[in-house]
């Protein structure tokens, strides 16, 4: 007879590594709020790098995951002083998700949720967050795939284009994926798709693809996905832009775009934007190391998503712009950003793009100055103050607006070169102190600090309308307090029981509203 303890051993061998999580599902509602994102309850700048990828295509679907480059990775990352990685899931579906002929989705890989969680749960064990990247151009890009490649142009094609396909993957793919691992407390955001925009007609020579299409399919697919995500976790949603061209891409993205492509849901929207930049390419005029986040006039937080992990322009080129790495992470912490990930880990010209060796001193530079703010040691609920340097409040681009109420590629190709839909809010709805300080930013504008706190749940919105006019509805006798950029209050209003919303004249300029009674309160820019 075998010894108890081996006849436990051979019964623990039986089963399979990584069979579930030892991390607990995240319970907290995550969002983005002026320029941190808020993870777990802690609101954190987000400070680190793309992988992107160890096996390009194929870090899910049925091969085990390599766990052991990631783990090494994550360490490196955190060792360095950063939070936060980039990482590219399905990419171009050579793997997965599984594709008929008829570009409809009929399943997952068999190690795909096993691949994910075991990433996660060593990302949580060095204090990583992880963009979690479902999609990239490379979809309509053929290349060279591996023999044991499904990669299919035709099917990726009538996947993108047919909108019947699009529901495939999220009843028979994404739900799947979500049920599993959607909650995981690592997860910075679901991030729909890379650089989408390599997929247009009009950028199709410069990218090199096989096939294009049109914006509206990018959109549907945006926008379906993200209800997905906002209806299924606590997580948030986003897609990774592919440049800084306000009037070309970022108006693509607004929530009312979002929301009639996804059929009148108010869960389709992004939290924040993910945008990219090479100077390679793109001046000043669309950098976002030459002009601070409130420039882009956009309407939530923005994350650099991309831009060269080295000093650039690189020995004997001649780049459009020019700028150290630490330069480059210290501008987007100091003006308006929520975060900056570099390209990248994994990129194989480092002459050009930099790797891990040539990031590291940016990293470790901005932990040194900011470290509260990479690594919270509070959390939003448990702090009645949280300081000045894990939260600064955002300029323009953090304006939590909507009138929706929700509580809820193998290289750089030569041509490549971000407020919620919902003011969330839930138990996990925030305040702004009235006695709130201010800071400059180095742009001069004054940045409001916000005081964090957990109110009750009630119904708040507050809305810029066009010619300097606020709107501030709320569904009781509300009390609200109009205070100016500058921490002053401004105006004094009533919301009486049986009015639903107060037109409000201001001059433009920034503004915190404040529910007196809950102390729930947003930021709106006012133009």
């Amino acid at each position: 007879m075998k010894h108890p303890f081996l006849l436990l051993m051979l019964v623990l061998s039986s089963i399979p590594a990584f069979a579930a999580s030892s991390v607990p599902p995240q319970t907290t509602q995550d969002r983005a709020e002026g320029n941190r994102l808020i993870i777990d309850g802690k609101p954190r700048f987000i400070s680190g790098m793309n992988i992107a990828w160890n096996n390009f295509g194929s870090d899910v679907g049925n091969q085990p995951v390599e766990i052991s480059k990631f783990v090494a990775q994550f360490k490196q990352i955190r060792d360095a002083g950063g939070n936060a990685v980039r990482w590219w899931l399905h990419t171009d579906a050579q793997n997965c998700p599984k594709l008929n002929d008829q570009g409809q989705v009929t399943g997952i890989g068999t190690k795909t949720i096993d691949n994910i969680r075991q990433v996660l749960d060593s990302a949580y064990n060095y204090g990583i967050v992880v963009s979690l990247t479902l999609f990239s151009f490379d979809l309509l890009k053929k290349e060279n795939k591996p023999s044991y490649s499904s990669y299919d142009l035709e099917r990726n094609y009538k996947f993108l284009t047919v909108p019947a396909n699009l529901d495939t993957y999220i009843n028979n793919a994404l739900k799947q994926i979500l049920d599993a691992v959607g909650n995981h407390p690592a997860i910075m955001c679901w991030e729909v798709f890379n650089e989408p925009e390599g997929m247009l007609s009009s950028n199709a020579s410069g990218w090199g693809l096989d096939k294009s299409i049109d914006y509206s399919h990018i959109i549907r697919f945006t926008a379906k996905i993200a209800a997905a995500v906002h209806k299924n976790t606590k997580k948030m949603a986003s897609t990774g832009i592919h440049g800084f061209e306000t009037q070309t891409y970022f108006p693509n993205y607004t929530n009312a775009k979002l929301k009639e492509a996804a059929g009148g849901d108010n869960d389709a929207y992004l939290d924040f934007y993910m945008a990219h930049y090479y100077p390679e390419w793109s001046g000043t005029d669309k950098s976002p190391f030459h002009n601070p986040a409130s420039f882009w006039k956009m309407d939530r937080p923005i994350l650099i998503g991309e831009f060269p992990a080295r000093d650039w322009p690189p020995s004997g080129q001649t780049w459009k712009t020019s700028m150290t790495v630490k330069a480059a992470y210290e501008y987007a912490y100091k003006n308006g950003y929520c975060g900056a990930l570099s390209w990248s880990m994994t990129e194989s010209d480092t002459q050009k793009f930099g790797n891990f060796s040539t990031t590291k001193p940016a990293l470790e530079n901005l932990y040194a100055q900011y470290p509260e703010a990479i690594r919270p040691t509070g959390t939003v609920s448990s702090s009645s103050r949280a300081s000045s340097s894990s939260i600064a409040a955002a300029s323009s681009s953090s304006s939590r607006l909507s009138s929706s109420s929700r509580s809820s590629s193998s290289s750089r190709s030569s041509s490549s070169a971000a407020v919620s839909s919902s003011s969330r809010t839930s138990s996990s709805s925030t305040a702004i102190s009235s006695s709130s300080t201010l800071q400059s930013s180095s742009s001069g504008e004054p940045t409001p600090i916000m005081v964090l706190n957990s109110v009750p749940s009630a119904k708040f919105q507050v809305r810029s309308l066009s010619s300097g006019t606020l709107l501030v509805e709320s569904n009781a006798n509300t009390a609200i307090h109009l205070y100016s950029s500058n921490g002053s209050l401004v105006q004094k209003l009533l919301i009486p029981a049986g009015s639903s919303m107060v037109k409000v004249s201001v001059p433009a300029g920034i503004y915190v509203v404040k529910n007196a009674q809950t102390g729930q309160a947003q930021r709106v820019l006012v133009r």
